[in-house]
């Protein structure tokens, strides 16, 4: 993407145009984490941690958050889990919040998780064990940076869709 690039140049991007090293500083570097909130910190925990092998890296206490998030005197517990190459899943329960019903799959606004597996057959059977099935089928994907990816979509204890992914290469 960015070639010849050194601190201080300017860089050269695929389309020929040049960046200020300034300009880049502005350019998002990578995604730090992914934050969900949770009715059930230690439900969620249990989907993320037992079922799916996410390493738990820490649990903290209550703490506010209200400035953070705006909501007045808005309080949360936090787990953070390893999700590899530097990343956390920030799982997020509010000590005062509303419940609300899991939006569908197709409804604008709507997210997701993938999550990357070794082996999709068994990943399944641990999660059927708990009582957790697909919303769809298994699908094998085709073309570009999707070619021989299967995928699933499974919902965690608060309805967040979780995309299971497994690959044969290292993509």
């Amino acid at each position: 993407m960015y070639q010849n690039a050194v601190v201080g140049t300017s860089w050269s991007t695929e389309e020929g145009t040049n960046l200020a090293r300034t300009e880049l500083d502005r350019h998002v570097a990578r995604i730090h984490h992914v934050g969900i909130s949770v009715g059930d910190l230690e439900r969620s925990v249990h989907f993320y941690r037992d079922l799916l092998g996410i390493e738990v890296i820490g649990i903290t206490g209550e703490e506010d958050v209200g400035s953070v998030s705006g909501i007045t005197g808005a309080r949360a517990r936090f787990a953070d889990l390893d999700a590899g190459n530097g990343q956390l899943l920030e799982l997020i329960e509010y000590q005062t919040g509303t419940d609300s019903q899991p939006r569908a799959a197709n409804a604008a606004g709507t997210s997701h998780l993938s999550l990357r597996v070794g082996d999709m057959g068994a990943m399944l059977t641990v999660l059927a064990a708990d009582g957790i099935t697909p919303l769809g089928a298994t699908a094998t994907l085709s073309g570009g940076v999707w070619e021989g990816c299967t995928v699933v979509y499974v919902r965690d204890p608060d309805g967040m869709i979780v995309e299971l992914i497994e690959r044969s290469d290292d993509g």
